[in-house]
This record gives C-alpha cells, structure tokens and sequence, in this order.
C-alpha cells in the first residue's frame, strides 16, 4: 500500500492505470458505466480509504463513476482504530461519508519495586503502582517513577500496537545509614524528633538530605547536632553528654524570706543554689510577721529541685488616720513615717504599720503646734487595729490684730490666727480660749508676732 501511494504520488498516469486494476478487480471500476460517487472525510484527514478492499486515494477523496450497487468504504490510519461505513447508492447518486477515526491505545502494565510509588506519564499523574492503562495513545510516552525515601527513575517507552506491554522500574533507596554512639551510653536518640534506640544505635534508612540527631539522658544536658547523608551514605554520630549540676532553688511567697540550709543563711528567697552534694538536706524560711517553715529536702545526682514555700502569717496591722496630716508617727519610739495629706479635708491618709508580732505597742503622734497623748495598741494576730487620732493644738499667738471703735478709736487683741475668710475676716483665738470673730470691715492691720515660747 506505501509503493502504490508513493508511485502514485509521483505519476499520475502510473496511478490512475493501477487503480482502474484495482476498482475492476473489486467491483469498484473505474470505466464502469455507472455515474454514482461517494464523497469520502476523515477526522482526522489523511487516512488511507478502500472500496470494497480496492485502494482510493487518501482522505478526503470522492470515488467516482459507481454503477448502483452497495459498497464497503474502509479508512485506515496510522495510530488509529480503522472505521467502516456501508453505502449503498441509486443511479447517478452522490452520497458523502464522514468517517471519525478513534486513536488506537496501547495495553500496558505498570509495575515498580518498590510498589506504591507515583507515576506519571508525560508529565501527568497516572496512578501509583501496580496499575493498568487502556487509554494510552500509541507512540512515544515518558514514564517518571518518584517515592519517597527512593530516587526517582524516568523511562521512554514505544507503542506501535494493542499487544499488552509491562513497564517496570525499580527504584534505588535515596536513604543513608546512621551509627548514634554517646558517652555515657544508654542515651535516647531522637532522629529528626522521631525516637529511634538507645545508644549505641545504628539506623538504617536515615532521609537524604539535612537530619537533626538529638541524645538524651537523664541527669545531663541534650546533645543535639546537624548532620547531611547523601544517599547510600553511612555517616556516624559521637555526643559526649555533660552533667547536669545537682541544683536547689528556694522561692517563697511572699517573696524575700531569708533562706537557711543546714543551718547556714544562704540568701534571701528567691535563691538558686549550686554548690549542694547530694543528699538530704534541711531548709527553713524566715520572714518578719510570717510563721517559720522548715523542711528536709532530698537532692539526688545531677537532680534539679525547686522547693516553694508558702508562708503563713502570724502577724498584725495598725491602721491610723490623724488629725491634722502631716504628723510624725511613732512606735515605741522609733520613727515610722508622716501621716499623708489628702486632696481635700482635714484628716489624714490612712497609714499603716503591717506585720507587727502580737503584742502591745505604744503609738505616739507628733506635729509642730500641736500637742498628742501617746496611746497603748494591743496587736493581735492576722488582725486590723484602726486609730483616729486628734490632735490639740498649742496655743501660740502669731498675730496682732488693729481694730477701729464706734466712737473712732482703736483697739489691739494678740492671738492666734485659726482661720481667715476669703472677704477678710478673721477667727482669732484668745489666751483666754474664746474665738473672736473680726469683720474685715472692722479691721485696721494685722501684724505678725515674733514667736515666743509656747503657752
């Protein structure tokens, strides 16, 4: 069929001798009398056509000069399933025929060592294996075969038929070995987080590429390094683990409790101690206004311990507020700060004494022109002792007042200035005690007295 196509693509007169031959031959003659033609299409074109097994040129072609009759159009192309068509045709008819040919596929197996893995041909998923394809396009086709933990492998398969075919790859390990040794041994090993043995391990499938190894024992600080295995590589890990100290940390709450180990002051809580031997040990807090506590405390080998120590209080509080602000306060006679002056009002910001031992204290109140009668407070423990102290004020005159009579003379009073409105007016305080209220109008000058000693 290829000589007769090729002769008759190159001589004409050649062709048309041989397919007269051929149209006789089969009933499709080209010198019959019969003026019938049956116009013949692929899809797609190019496709070789026989009538009734005579060869015709190839699609789209028209055969000509048919007597009536019934005719078998076949098409064949290469990469193709053949399509049949019947015709049947009248008198000088002229029938078409559109033939679709359906590409031919392949039969093929695809398998793998391992199996499980992907597969894609020309680029596009398939399928993990094993696996059967029907629909594959004869030709050529690139199978690519990828796992993981394995390289990958491509191949480059032909298919000219329907005869069932098997591709097959096996996969080579993309995977190294890894020898762990710690000193001491008996240390856990993490490859990539993953648990994998106790030192001395060997692990067998380590991934290509960059791997953490971490070693772990108790008592000692993790060892952890980064290591590269190429494939098929046997690469080796040594961690010397270094000890952990044998540690004691002492907290307290409240905070700042004065710590005791063995009798010995070791600081002030919190407080980390390093320098321990294993052991038992006694530790004991001590904080004003707060219960004792103490406690044995058992340190083993390279152990790191946390003991917390939560205080009780046995302790009390005084509360006072006084009359004016501004006053000194004492306790027994030591100091203890200065009564606060509010924004607005006359009495004090309440102040406090906390974490006083039960018992009985002397609380005295001290400010310059004023006069406090110290007072025994009973203190009781966990307790709240509030006191509202007001203090007398010292007479002291500071101030000559100048007033003008009735009858247009003058009088002086001296004493002391307990209030001045805004208007003017003035609240004097007498020797005598008594307050004396003088008008601004009444008011000739005020003058300051030099201070003397108090009365």
């Amino acid at each position: 069929m290829t000589i007769l196509s090729s002769i008759c693509g190159r001589r004409h007169w050649m062709a048309a001798g041989i397919a007269a031959m051929a149209w006789a031959f089969a009933g499709c003659d080209l010198g019959a009398k019969g003026d019938g033609q049956i116009r013949v299409s692929t899809d797609p074109p190019g496709a070789t056509i026989t009538c009734n097994g005579a060869l015709a040129d190839a699609s789209p072609t028209t055969v000509a000069r048919l007597p009536v009759g019934t005719y078998l159009i076949v098409a064949e192309k290469t990469g193709y399933l053949p399509a049949r068509r019947s015709v049947s045709i009248l008198e000088g008819a002229r029938v078409s025929v559109d033939l679709k040919l359906d590409p031919a596929s392949a039969l093929v197996l695809v398998d793998s060592k391992p199996q499980g893995t992907d597969v894609r041909v020309d680029g596009a998923f398939r399928g993990r294996t094993p696996f059967f394809l029907t629909d594959l396009p004869q030709g050529t086709h690139r199978f690519a075969f990828s796992g993981a933990g394995f390289l990958p492998r491509e191949t480059e398969e032909i298919f000219a038929d329907r005869i069932p075919r098997k591709v097959f790859a096996e996969l080579p390990s993309n995977a190294g070995r890894l020898f762990v040794r710690s000193t001491p041994t008996g240390a856990v090993v993490r490859l990539n987080g993953v648990e994998r043995g106790k030192t001395p391990a060997e692990i067998v499938g380590a991934p290509s590429g960059e791997n953490t190894v971490e070693i772990i024992m108790e008592g000692y600080r993790p060892f952890a390094e980064k290591i590269v295995i190429q494939a098929q590589e046997t690469k080796e890990v040594v961690g010397v683990l270094v000890a952990v100290p044998t540690t004691l940390k002492v907290v307290s709450l409240p905070p700042g409790a004065r710590v005791y180990v063995d009798d010995q002051f070791r600081g002030e809580a919190p407080v980390t101690l390093t320098d321990l031997p294993p052991g038992t040990h006694r530790v004991r807090a001590e904080l004003g206004g707060f219960e004792t506590a103490a406690r044995s405390v058992a340190l083993l080998q390279q152990s790191a311990v946390v003991e917390e120590f939560r205080l009780l209080k046995n302790s009390g509080k005084i509360v006072i507020v006084s009359d004016p602000p501004g006053a000194k306060v004492f306790l027994n006679g030591e100091e203890k700060g200065v009564t606060a002056a509010p924004e607005t009002g006359l009495l004090s910001l309440p102040f406090e004494i906390d974490l006083l031992p039960p018992g009985t204290y002397q609380v005295q109140l001290q400010r310059a022109g004023y006069m406090h009668t110290p007072k025994p407070v009973t203190v009781a423990p966990n307790a709240v002792v509030d006191l509202h102290e007001k203090m007398v004020r010292r007479y002291v005159p500071d101030m000559r007042v100048r007033m003008k009579l009735k009858d247009g003379g003058e009088i002086i009073r001296e004493g002391m200035v307990l209030r001045k409105l805004p208007d003017g007016t003035v609240d004097l305080q007498l020797e005598t005690g008594t307050i004396m209220t003088i008008l601004s109008k009444d008011i000739l000058a005020i003058e300051p007295l030099k201070p003397g000693p108090p009365r």
